[in-house]
């Protein structure tokens, strides 16, 4: 097995060097030396061994990232936007010198576990920890970095996005377009998550217009046929025309259920998802959505818990990214 001396022997620096030179310790290594180091340990096959390194340094090369697995509901990877956001954070955490490791949790009781037995040099939390931040950082002192928070809780470090502009985006394109009788479908409105910024942007920029949503078309599909939601709208004393969905996901559902119900989209009802998945643009007819940048949400995710790493002292931190309207052609133009 090739070790760290016989590098050093073939590079012609000391083992030490050898070391900082792996474990990307910039400040410790010139630039040349490191890219000579790497390049020679990569020829003769060197393998560093990260069980030792992690009982020699208290803790290890991985990065955990954590989100809720939901009994009720499909694996989280099959959310396109889950396994997007996954795929760009390993990219950035490997280019970073770590590993990721994905770990579902059922409840707040088995966060500790996974953090403390792992001995895990820091934890990205994706979404849905708002009621547990607080005692997560008093019971582990390792970096953390979580994503679309709204906790109350004002040293954390998060980074998410405008939703409240994002359901204000969609209700003004509704309403360039001519549509007044309008729905929103989404799961449950928790009362400070994103579902429920979506909501309020939604509505507050419907209001300032002099349209109000009607209770009855403020819709948790959780445990509703969405063929049976459609029918209602469509059936409404004043048909719904349009749909704001709180994920490109339930608008795809939107439109298998409108499928299998000879409606059409966009004459029958016009859709408007979030997020911008890969999917959006493939469907028929292509989805008008809320774009978000998961890819600029995952490095910075990266850039903010690396910095956490190298300077546990370092402040907290609040990002908040923009997002935009992608037009396409799931929106009828009712001014024509």
């Amino acid at each position: 097995m090739i070790t760290l001396k016989d590098v050093a022997e073939r590079a012609g620096v000391s083992t030490m060097t050898v070391s900082r030179a792996l474990n990307g310790k910039k400040k410790d290594v010139s630039p040349e030396t490191a890219k000579k180091i790497k390049k020679i340990a990569k020829e003769m096959g060197y393998i560093p061994n990260s069980s030792a390194k992690a009982l020699a340094s208290h803790s290890s090369k991985l990065i955990a990232a954590i989100l809720m697995d939901r009994e009720d509901q499909l694996n989280p990877l099959v959310d396109s936007y889950n396994s997007s956001f996954f795929g760009e954070l390993a990219r950035e955490i490997q280019k970073n010198g770590y590993d990721l490791m994905l770990h579902f949790i059922k409840d707040y009781s088995e966060i500790n576990y996974c953090l403390k037995s792992w001995k895990l040099a820091g934890a990205v939390f994706i979404g849905f920890f708002d009621d547990n931040i607080r005692q997560i950082q008093e019971d582990n002192q390792i970096p953390m970095v979580f994503t679309d928070s709204y906790s109350t809780v004002r040293r954390i470090t998060n980074i998410g996005i405008d939703d409240f502009h994002g359901g204000e985006l969609a209700a003004k394109y509704f309403l360039l377009k001519n549509h007044r009788n309008l729905s929103f479908i989404g799961p449950e409105a928790i009362s400070n998550g994103v579902v429920m910024h979506r909501l309020q942007g939604f509505c507050d920029q419907l209001r300032r217009s002099g349209i109000r949503l009607a209770p009855e078309h403020i819709i948790n599909f959780s445990n509703q046929n969405m063929e049976d939601i459609l029918r209602m709208l469509k059936n409404s004393p004043e048909p719904v025309t349009g749909i704001f969905t709180t994920a490109d996901n339930c608008a795809f559902d939107i439109y298998a259920a409108a499928h299998r119900l000879g409606y059409k989209i966009p004459e029958d009802f016009s859709i408007i998802g979030f997020d911008d998945n890969f999917m959006s643009y493939r469907v028929v007819p292509p989805l008008t959505t809320i774009r978000q940048d998961v890819c600029q949400k995952a490095q910075l995710a990266c850039q903010m818990l690396m910095k956490k790493i190298e300077n546990p002292k370092a402040p907290a931190e609040n990002i908040i990214l923009d997002v935009e309207m992608v037009e396409r052609e799931s929106v009828r133009d009712l001014r024509v």
